[in-house]
């Protein structure tokens, strides 16, 4: 039997602009550190984040969750997020909720 893929997150901040590329799948196991590396990136004071999702293979009720409140703050706290589009398995849980009007979805 084959596992989930390992999960991942690589990092990079230049210039105010931080960015997260998510490896794997973004679940409720998995969510915590995504959002414990989200607000410490942003604790940094910076401008922009974007969110790499475009190797992530599946993202649950809770990846969607994470993402809608990162969303919820930046808009409140006044810096700019900007989501990659992950692969299209992953990202039916976006078009089936609707969450794809709603988040920040960049061209890359």
């Amino acid at each position: 039997m084959i596992g989930p893929a390992p999960f991942e997150i690589q990092s990079e901040t230049v210039s105010g602009a931080a960015r997260l590329t998510v490896i794997g799948e973004l679940d409720i196991a998995t969510v915590p550190e995504l959002r414990a590396r989200a607000h410490a990136v942003i604790a940094q004071s910076i401008q922009s984040l974007t969110i790499d999702l475009g190797q992530v293979e599946f993202i649950d009720s809770s990846g969607l969750s994470v993402l809608i409140e990162l969303n919820g703050r930046a808009q409140s706290e006044g810096w700019t997020l900007g989501l990659t589009r992950p692969p299209e398995r992953a990202f039916l849980v976006f078009s089936i909720t609707g969450a794809d009007d709603q988040l920040p979805f960049i061209d890359v």
